[in-house]
């Protein structure tokens, strides 16, 4: 399996953020609310975007539909989203709290949430 949303690294400025979506689409749906300011694009198998504060972006989000017709194919996809954050072998599994599985990687200050029911990921600086 491949991923075909655009990585977005976490600590890149705003404009770098946008770069990447516009790499993508030219249609960006921008949102306010009580994190910050959200930038998404939207395509038919997927959509992502990010959060920004004080010009940095500093959560990402993914929803992205590859892989959801098997639990095989699910741990393939979230390994494949951890593996863009750092490497494979400095996450640890978090609580599970029945909805959602946390994730966290000391090594590259980044931790992760998937949603278990709604199969949807958001990775989050922790520095």
């Amino acid at each position: 399996m491949q991923l075909e949303s655009p990585h977005i690294p976490l600590g890149i400025s705003l404009d770098e953020g946008l770069k990447i979506l516009e790499s993508f689409s030219s249609e960006i749906e921008k949102r306010t609310d009580k994190e910050g300011e959200f930038y998404k694009i939207v395509f038919d198998n997927w959509e992502c975007g990010f959060y920004e504060r004080n010009g940095i972006v500093t959560s990402t989000w993914y929803n992205d539909s590859a892989g959801r017709e098997t639990e095989e194919g699910i741990n393939s996809k979230v390994n494949r989203y951890l593996n863009r954050y750092g490497e494979i072998n400095d996450w640890e599994a978090g609580i599970n709290n029945g909805w959602i599985q946390f994730f966290i990687n000391h090594t590259s200050g980044v931790n992760m949430a998937y949603g278990l029911h709604k199969d949807v990921i958001r990775f989050n600086s922790i520095r």
